[in-house]
């Protein structure tokens, strides 16, 4: 059994919605906050407690006008019966088991549909059409000739006409809080004892984000330090994380590049979450190193070589030839690209030297006769070009090139070019 609690106080609303859900937790933990001015929850284990069903809407009825609420009050076996009569009623009213559709069958089609419905008002004017105006209009139709006409939404209208529908509580989820701080006894200077704390509060953490199917996808710290400024940093994960031991490394070597420079006395750590990875493998699928460990390897590596020297190439908005940046690694998984048939196509690919080889070139009539570099060494048996390009005049980063291609007497096919600004001649790559 259900009770709703519906008020009539319009006047309070804020007040009110308060009042309201106070007086629904007295009797149950589980709480359906229907809308600003009706509660719904289960009162099956109050019968042991209290005695009848009258018997506990007495206490209810009594408890709430100690609270001065102007409310209704409304009973039945399921939850949207209870709202219904709640609605409908002045005072209290109960359906007994097998009264559902008899206490609802006076009840107008609009209060029907101002039930919470994600169903089109069209419906509505339908049934009007039809001539029906009640609940017990609707529950006499048989449910062949409803389904036929207005497919599963008119089933769903009559089970509720009937008071027949179950369902269980809509509760509100509570607000987790992702977020631990700690005073510390004594200023820590070592991080080594700093660690030990972080782990306690990561894996508190955690524990909480697996509790609610959740990830992090960011870790924000603060530590407040003995004579010093707040200091701060967030860390941004590619790959959201719910494992304490990965966020614990990556914060450490994050501390381990950056030190805070004085004594903690406090810390914060939050986090703010998303949906988990969810990776179906393929069969037939190389299998890839595990996402938090990969962050944990790429964050060792750009402690020895930097962090602006890790990451994914990403090329750049411009037309500056091997133009690109190092950005944070994308570690999801993305599904395989369609076949192309052009890739079966039998073409050249030219292999780029990084960086490009210095040369001397031998120039007789404005084109190039002989290239001399590392490993090149050769006379130009057939050439094309020039081709010009250039950009970027308004920035550093101004280039200007003439480039060739160029057959040599040993067989390669080299692309040279002449940086114009300076003068100098490079062997940008070999064509395989």
């Amino acid at each position: 059994m259900y009770a709703c609690i519906h008020s009539s106080d319009a006047a309070n609303a804020s007040a009110t919605q308060d009042a309201l859900l106070a007086l629904a937790v007295e009797f149950s933990p589980e709480v359906e906050q229907t809308c600003s001015d009706t509660v719904v929850f289960s009162i099956a284990p109050l019968r042991s407690m209290l005695g009848s069903w009258q018997q506990i809407a007495s206490e209810i009825a009594r408890r709430g006008y100690a609270r001065k609420l102007k409310a209704h009050l409304g009973i039945a076996g399921n939850v949207d019966t209870a709202i219904l009569l709640a609605r409908k009623c002045e005072g209290t009213l109960l359906a007994m088991p097998g009264e559902e559709a008899s206490k609802l069958a006076d009840i107008a089609l609009e209060r029907l549909f101002a039930h919470d419905l994600e169903i089109d008002n069209s419906v509505l004017e339908t049934l009007h059409q039809w001539g029906l105006e009640t609940c017990g209009d609707l529950a006499g139709l048989p449910e062949s000739a409803l389904t036929e006409r207005l497919g599963m939404a008119g089933v769903y209208l009559r089970q509720i006409a009937l008071g027949v529908r179950q369902r269980a509580l809509r509760v509100r989820a509570p607000e987790v809080s992702y977020e631990e701080q700690m005073e510390l006894g004594h200023p820590l200077e070592q991080l080594e004892p700093l660690l030990f704390l972080f782990g306690r509060a990561l894996g508190d953490l955690c524990a909480r984000l697996r509790s609610q199917s959740q990830a992090a996808r960011l870790l924000d710290l603060r530590l407040a330090l003995d004579g010093a400024r707040e200091y701060g940093c967030r860390l941004e994960f590619p790959v959201a994380l719910d494992e304490s031991r990965s966020l614990l490394k990556l914060l450490q070597l994050h501390l381990e590049r950056h030190p805070p420079g004085a004594a903690v006395v406090r810390f914060r750590l939050r986090m703010e979450t998303t949906e988990p990875r969810r990776v179906q493998g393929g069969l037939f699928l190389p299998p890839t190193p595990e996402p938090d460990k990969l962050q944990v390897t790429l964050a060792r590596i750009a402690g020895l070589v930097g962090k602006e020297n890790v990451g994914s190439p990403e090329l750049l908005y411009t037309y500056r030839p091997d133009a690109f940046r190092l950005t944070a690694p994308d570690l999801r998984s993305f599904p395989p690209e369609a076949d192309d048939p052009r890739r079966h196509l039998l073409r050249l690919s030219l292999r780029l030297f990084r960086p490009a080889l210095r040369a001397n070139v031998h120039i007789a009539n404005q084109a190039p006769t002989r290239v001399c570099a590392a490993g090149v060494n050769g006379t130009v048996v057939e050439r094309s070009g020039p081709w010009e390009s250039s950009g970027e005049w308004w920035a550093s980063s101004e280039w200007h090139h003439q480039e060739w291609d160029v057959a040599l007497d040993d067989g390669a096919l080299y692309r040279i070019a002449r940086e114009v600004p300076a003068d100098v001649w490079v062997v940008v790559g070999v064509y395989d």
